[in-house]
């Protein structure tokens, strides 16, 4: 088997290794990044001095932040009930799409295909609207 025919049947294999490559580099930057802190803060302490409240911030743990409400508003991380109606939307057009192609494509069996997709998504869809009326009507407030 040539390179070539590798590559054409394992082609689509670089999309998941290519997002286990950028994991791995984000932990190993979010990895030096704390570190880097830590160091900051350890000389902080051995002066004797204070520091500075933004340091102690970000020091916090990335799961504290999202949790914390005043955090979410302030850095426009709210994910409030619009983002459950952006999800009705995106699924109704995705399976609209495909349930359009599925009816017009002259493929012979691929038109099964989008017919199955664009039913899935239709299917994901009604969820996703389900979740946005519930999320509208006992969504968080703002508590500030």
């Amino acid at each position: 088997m040539t390179f070539a025919q590798l590559f054409a049947s394992y082609w689509w294999l670089m999309f998941p290794i290519g997002g286990m490559l950028m994991g791995v580099i984000a932990m190993i930057t979010h990895y030096n990044h704390r570190n880097e802190m830590l160091k900051i803060l350890k000389s902080y302490v051995d002066q004797g001095k204070e520091p500075p409240a933004s340091l102690l911030d970000a020091m916090r743990s990335d799961e504290d932040r999202a949790y914390d409400w005043r955090w979410r508003v302030r850095y426009g991380r709210y994910y409030g009930p619009w983002n459950a109606w952006r999800k009705v939307i995106v699924w109704s057009a995705l399976a609209a799409g495909f349930t359009y192609a599925g009816h017009y494509t002259q493929l012979g069996e691929a038109n099964g295909v989008f017919t199955a997709l664009g039913v899935a998504f239709g299917v994901a869809a009604i969820a996703s609207l389900v979740w946005a009326l519930i999320s509208s009507f006992t969504g968080p407030r703002d508590p500030m």
